[in-house]
């Protein structure tokens, strides 16, 4: 038997470097949506041909405004899609990252033989939400399933069928004849002498509400649903765009908070504030 004393490992975990991937992915979604579809409806796109050492004609001399409308609205679907492959890949990336976290918690504190090895089968999965839903349990929180699904489902539409929803593959309903996406995103709310509204734009009249007090402001976290059946195209506006980078955002934020609860459960981390709080006030 032998008697060689175990070797430590310090292996360190940086939260902000995974939180980096996904606003990564956010920043470049943002910004690819503002160079593509900024003013698109009032560019023609010339005559489409393209140039090297001679000019390249792939199209008639002469577009018709049909041609054009259409070859711009299956630009816009390309590019929505191509913004949702960006949030879907990288938060993928990210869960990756946090699963070998995770598998790095999990071992804390124990003796393993000097051939282990981590799990090398998490990061071949290609479904996202599958992904979250095993990070969802280690770690006890929501696993926001049915909304990364829908949103998977969407981009497969997007990506590869100009964004027009094929039954059953990119369905979700039970019968397989409707695409519907999820998610949650804010709501601006003001609030005067009990009546609320929801606040669709900037600058609101608070003269709309009744009463002559304060104007309470405050933001609440909302289902979004768009019901898109089979056989027609998936169109998404820009505020609805930045209400899915912004879901990512949060819940990769959401996340990494379930991770650091566990990281303390682990006796990794001391206890947040609150537990502080609470422990003294049991004793």
């Amino acid at each position: 038997m032998s008697t060689e004393k175990p070797k430590t490992s310090n292996i360190n975990i940086d939260l902000d470097a995974m939180r980096e991937v996904v606003n990564r992915a956010i920043r470049r979604a943002s910004a690819f949506v503002r160079f593509g579809l900024d003013d698109l409806d009032e560019r023609d796109g010339g005559d489409f041909n393209l140039t090297a050492s001679i000019v390249y004609n792939f199209w008639p001399e002469e577009i018709t405004s049909e041609f054009r409308d259409a070859a711009r609205e299956e630009y816009r679907a390309w590019l929505v899609g191509s913004c949702l492959r960006e949030l879907d890949l990288f938060y993928g990336l990210f869960l990756d990252k946090l699963w070998f976290a995770i598998e790095v918690g999990d071992l804390h504190g124990t003796s393993v033989r000097s051939d282990y090895m981590f799990d090398p089968k998490f990061a071949r999965k290609t479904n996202v939400a599958a992904k979250q839903s095993a990070v969802a349990v280690k770690l006890g929180i929501s696993d926001h399933l049915s909304e990364l699904n829908s949103l998977s489902l969407a981009r497969n539409a997007l990506t590869h069928h100009a964004g027009v929803v094929r039954s059953p593959f990119d369905c979700n309903n039970d019968t397989r004849d409707t695409l519907i996406m999820q998610w949650l995103a804010f709501d601006m709310l003001a609030s005067r002498d009990g009546e609320e509204r929801v606040v669709d734009h900037a600058p609101f009249d608070t003269h709309t509400l009744p009463g002559d007090g304060p104007v309470q402001i405050g933001l609440r976290f909302t289902p979004r649903e768009i019901v898109v059946p089979a056989g027609h195209q998936i169109k998404l506006t820009h505020p609805q765009i930045a209400e899915l980078c912004m879901f990512y955002k949060v819940l990769c934020d959401k996340t990494l908070d379930g991770y650091r609860s566990f990281l303390r459960e682990k006796g990794i981390l001391p206890p947040g504030p609150d537990e502080d709080d609470a422990g003294h006030d049991t004793r």
